[in-house]
C-alpha cells in the first residue's frame, strides 16, 4: 500500500492542514451509523463480511474502508437501504479515512484493529482508494513547496 509509505512528517502535515478534526469526526460518525444500519440486516451483513473476510477483531474504520471499496457491496448497500448516493461512495471519504488511519498508526502510534489486514488486502477498490490518498498527499507536498512570487 503506497499510502503507508508516506513519511510521518508529511502525514502529520497533511492531517493538520487538510483533515480537520471536524471532518474526521463526521466521517467516523457516518461510519458507525452506517455499520449499525447494515448490521440490523444480519443476513446481508454476514454476506458482506464473507466477501471481505476481515479478521475477527477489526476497527469500524478499517471495516468500512474494506466494505465500501468493494463495488459489489456498495451496489448492494445502496439498493438495499435506498441510499440517495450516486452509484459510489465518495472515494475522497475513504481516502481521508485511510490517511487518518495511517496517520494514527505511524504518527500517533495508535493501533487500529485490522490495520495490518488492510495493508495486505488486495482488491481493485482498495488500490483506487490508496492511489487517491497517496495522490492527495503528493498534492499537499507540492502546494506546501510553492512560494508566492512578487514582480
Amino acid at each position: 500500500m503506497h499510502t503507508f509509505q508516506i513519511a510521518t512528517s508529511v502525514l502529520d502535515g497533511y492531517k493538520n492542514v487538510k483533515l480537520s478534526d471536524e471532518r474526521i469526526n463526521f466521517l467516523i460518525t457516518q461510519v458507525n451509523e452506517q455499520l449499525d444500519e447494515i448490521s440490523q440486516n444480519k443476513e446481508l451483513y454476514s454476506s458482506f463480511l464473507e466477501q471481505v473476510n476481515p479478521p475477527q477483531k477489526i476497527d469500524n474504520i478499517i471495516l468500512w474502508i474494506l466494505l465500501m471499496s468493494n463495488e459489489g457491496i456498495v451496489d448492494e448497500y445502496i439498493s438495499e437501504f435506498g441510499k440517495n448516493y450516486r452509484e459510489i461512495i465518495p472515494v475522497s471519504d475513504l481516502a481521508d479515512l485511510l490517511l487518518y488511519s495511517v496517520h494514527a498508526k505511524k504518527v500517533r502510534d495508535i493501533e487500529l484493529d485490522g490495520f495490518d489486514y488492510l495493508l495486505e488486502y488486495e482488491q481493485e477498490g482498495i488500490e483506487e482508494v490508496d492511489q487517491y490518498g497517496f495522490t492527495n498527499a503528493l498534492l499537499y507536498i507540492q502546494q506546501s513547496k510553492e512560494v508566492q512570487m512578487e514582480f
